[in-house]
């Protein structure tokens, strides 16, 4: 009895030694773990289809062939390579295929050699055309897009003309793609005429939101208001032109654009003339805002009218409208020479004087006048406070009279003034034409 348990005790060892050998030896059964797939013609495929074909040849054999066992395939590999010749032969248009081979292993190896169809493209003209843009606006934009056609080029160029469908879908997630990197603001479309000479029409349109609305507003601190009105409407319709843009891209654009509308201006025959220089301000938005300023580094030329209320002492004069013309010289950056027309059409009087200004860094102005019809001299002081306030200093020989004055201007046509002298004090509107 004893010899009879330790026999099956023996045996129960035995079984459980060698029960995970068996296990090991089971688990570690190679099989197919990856499928890597490689398809070619001896023309050399366009590469974005290439590597559409191979995901498509992949799919085939991850079913088929994924998983299985690497002896087992290796016997097989003619019966697979036979079946997946057949799928994909179905599904293929434009090429044949020629043969498929398996190279069996972990990552088992999948190639497929096609033969293409004759009829080829051989050329590819690509056109490029923006919806609602002018032409100056849309060369920024094919600028952004340069480019674009190699696209086109690199994934039909070679094709069989049978072909082509298998480049659809990838040609749209390629031009969604390059416009994303390159030029946000749009979508395309595009329509593909096959032949030989394949012809791509490919239209760009805006997204929203887009520039709905612009309002105009042109300034100078040197020049008539009035002159600018002249200049005005080719002003206008070059500013209209960016009505429909989308506002990131003429948020991206924004120099770009300044520079175009400023060019308006400074490129007219009387900016030569006149050394007059024009910058622009865009404000982007639905309702966009362009601001420009033109102003010259040689001439100061000014036509104001001054109209005072509350003063007593200068109405006995009849001098409570006035309107003064200033036609000024830079010799310099800081010195000036002028005229100074005064009209007082109530008393029918008109004062001619001339004067030398000088301009102190900071915005402080000192000048001396002579007045040619009274023969005496006068001296002026202006000294910008911030913002849009100025306080303003006279002083005239000829009565002996000092005037002081607190400005505030409201806007680049009107400033509001309080005035005062030994007699009395004043309101006085400003307005400059």
């Amino acid at each position: 009895m004893a010899g009879k348990g330790l026999g099956a005790l023996l045996l129960a060892m035995c079984c459980l030694l060698l029960w995970p050998l068996g296990a090991k030896a089971q688990e570690f059964v190679p099989r197919v773990a990856q499928v890597e797939a490689v398809v070619g013609d001896s023309h050399q495929l366009p590469l974005p289809v290439k590597q559409r074909m191979e995901k498509s040849v992949q799919a085939i054999g991850v079913q088929l062939l994924e998983g299985m066992k690497v002896d087992e395939l290796k016997a097989q590999e003619n019966h697979y390579a036979e079946i997946i010749q057949q799928v994909f032969d179905k599904v293929l248009i434009g090429y044949t295929v020629d043969r498929v081979h398996i190279y069996s292993g972990d990552t088992t190896k999948v190639q497929v050699d096609l033969i293409p169809w004759q009829d080829k493209i051989c050329q590819v003209k690509v056109r490029v055309q923006v919806e609602g843009m002018s032409p100056v606006l849309s060369d920024m934009l094919y600028q952004d897009v340069a480019g674009i056609d190699e696209i086109f080029k690199q994934s039909l160029q070679g094709l069989p003309i049978a072909a082509v469908d298998w480049t659809q879908g990838l040609l749209k997630q390629q031009i969604n793609a390059f416009l994303q990197q390159h030029a946000p603001e749009f979508k395309a479309d595009f329509d593909v005429v096959v032949s030989e000479n394949t012809q791509i029409n490919l239209v760009l349109y805006p997204l929203l939101p887009v520039v709905r609305t612009v309002d105009l507003s042109m300034h100078s601190d040197t020049l008539l208001n009035a002159g600018l009105l002249l200049r005005r409407q080719a002003m206008q319709s070059r500013v209209n032109e960016l009505i429909g843009l989308p506002v990131s891209f003429v948020e991206r654009h924004q120099g770009e654009l300044e520079n175009y509308l400023a060019n308006v201006l400074n490129e007219d025959s009387l900016s030569h003339s006149w050394d007059v220089h024009t910058k622009a301000a865009i404000t982007p938005g639905q309702q966009l805002t362009v601001m420009s300023r033109s102003d010259s580094d040689t001439y100061r030329v000014r036509l104001e009218g001054w109209a005072d209320m509350g003063n007593e002492w200068g109405n006995q004069e009849d001098t409570s409208i006035m309107a003064r013309l200033h036609l000024g010289r830079m010799l310099s950056s800081r010195d000036e020479i002028f005229t100074r027309l005064d009209f007082y059409p109530q008393a029918v009087r008109c004062d001619w004087n001339l004067g030398y200004g000088y301009h102190l860094p900071g915005g402080t102005g000192l000048a001396g006048v002579y007045d040619l019809r009274h023969n005496n001299v006068g001296f002026e002081l202006s000294q910008p406070l911030g913002g849009k306030w100025q306080l303003r200093y006279a002083y005239r020989s000829r009565d002996q009279e000092n005037e002081y004055g607190l400005r505030y201007r409201l806007h680049d046509f009107l400033t509001v003034e309080y005035a005062m002298d030994r007699h009395n004090g004043w309101l006085r509107f400003i307005g400059y034409f």
